[in-house]
């Protein structure tokens, strides 16, 4: 079994990607999910697009900065039980990919390998994120084997070129100068087949910086709404920075006057609403710094989604 870690900051696309992956190999992956919230919604995009994956639920925090037990054991269980040919985690936005990279170095069981990590950055976004947010992102795009470039779709070779300067990448990275989109089946099996070089590589060397800007989350359940315009006024509410400071917000949530369900996702300072599978419930995940959670819930309905204890 080998293991992919698939990193990138909050709303980069990390599940676009993992989706375009399963699509464009042919190949059934078995995914553990590790959102950072109360509500695991890619895990539920993921089933939606591809019932018959195999998709492994962590609680939130669970491999967000550290390699834990429940992680390990996890990685353990899939692999004597399920016995995949490849293993992909999604860590949350807000994770340390060197860290992950290290635990998973340490575990010690016969027929693991573990790839070159793969980053995703968003092209449209990254310059922010990278400002406010330094720890996460250059741990991210830093323990990468191979930097993807998301929401790239329409620009030049100069444009990359542009990005790959800025990121200022560990030599030997590899950062394609296109689209994932329009990536030929090589592209995506070399993503499969390029092992981490020893104890470290491009991997962490466990030094990452412990983040300085903590962000907060707040999931509801049960949403609704009368409209699409209505909806769009909750979002220009939100980010106006009254109810404190979004970094990423995504949900589905019905009509409340017909049978029709929307998706919609928040990425720094901007939002896209598109038609959805109906769900069990209408959620929202909201992630940022300061928010004003009482508020919030009145904005949008619903139940606040407590976070489980952990079992004794």
């Amino acid at each position: 079994m080998n293991i992919l870690v698939i990193g990138g900051f909050l709303g980069a696309g990390k599940t676009s990607f993992i989706k375009a992956m399963t699509h464009a190999t042919g190949r059934q992956f078995v995914v553990v999910e590790n959102e950072f919230g109360n509500i695991d919604m890619d895990s539920r995009i993921l089933k939606n697009d591809n019932p018959d994956m195999k998709i492994w639920e962590l609680t939130e925090g669970c491999i967000c900065c550290s390699m834990n037990m429940d992680f390990s054991l996890s990685v353990i269980t899939i692999a004597n039980t399920l016995n995949p040919d490849y293993l992909l985690v999604e860590p949350s936005g807000v994770a340390l990919p060197s860290r992950i990279v290290d635990g998973l170095q340490k575990i010690s069981y016969e027929n693991i390998g573990i790839l070159e990590p793969v980053t995703i950055v968003d092209a449209l976004h990254f310059r922010g994120q990278r400002r406010d947010y330094a720890e996460y992102f250059e741990d991210q795009v830093k323990s990468a084997g191979t930097v993807v470039l998301s929401k790239s779709e329409n620009m030049t070779d100069e444009d990359f070129t542009e990005v790959e300067r800025e990121l200022d990448l560990t030599p030997g990275t590899r950062f394609p100068h296109t689209h994932y989109s329009r990536w030929k089946k090589g592209e995506w099996q070399t993503l499969l087949s390029r092992l981490l070089p020893g104890n470290g590589g491009n991997g962490g060397s466990g030094a990452a910086a412990e983040p300085v800007r903590p962000l907060m989350n707040l999931a509801l359940r049960g949403i609704s709404f009368s409209s699409p315009v209505e909806l769009i006024a909750k979002f220009e509410l939100l980010l106006s920075g009254a109810l404190g400071r979004v970094v990423r917000a995504k949900g589905f949530a019905p009509k409340v006057y017909r049978d029709e369900w929307l998706a919609f996702n928040v990425v720094d300072g901007t939002y896209e609403i598109t038609s959805s599978q109906p769900t069990d419930s209408g959620e929202i995940v909201i992630i940022g710094e300061n928010l004003k959670t009482d508020m919030l819930t009145q904005l949008f309905g619903g139940v606040p989604v407590e976070e489980e204890p952990e079992e004794e």
